[in-house]
């Protein structure tokens, strides 16, 4: 499977890393063996599903007063930021921006992701059933 790198377990659910750059591309032909990512059954492809989750830095952008940027030093703080990137390797910082997950999933576990999409203990809560 091209563009699958490191496998471990989130939740309840088997990881898949995927660079987006690297992903694979739907070309028409189906893999010989699907399995489920959760309970590892064997899976007909068209009575599948897929999980897809984006993991992405939040976009917005804190405000800023036109006097608070006259007076940053913006060439410090970009070597700062340099700085501490030094030990970073491109993965890592990759994984600041934006990382895809994909799952192949079966009617019975897809269910149970929608239910529980993080695959996270319930809360019982006393006086509740």
């Amino acid at each position: 499977m091209a563009g699958i790198g490191l496998r471990g377990r989130v939740g309840s659910l088997t990881r898949k890393r995927v660079c987006c750059a690297h992903s694979r591309a739907y070309d028409g032909r189906m893999p010989d063996r699907v399995v489920c990512d959760i309970c590892n059954a064997v899976l007909h492809t068209p009575a599948s599903y897929v999980v897809r989750i984006d993991v992405y830095a939040d976009p917005a952008v804190p405000p800023v007063s036109t006097a608070e940027l006259e007076e940053m030093d913006v060439e410090a703080k970009l070597a700062d930021l340099l700085k501490q990137m030094e030990g970073m390797s491109a993965e890592d910082l990759q994984d600041q921006v934006h990382r895809r997950f994909e799952f192949r999933v079966c009617a019975s576990c897809q269910r149970g992701v929608i239910a529980n999409p993080l695959g996270l203990p319930r809360k019982v809560r006393e006086g509740e059933n």
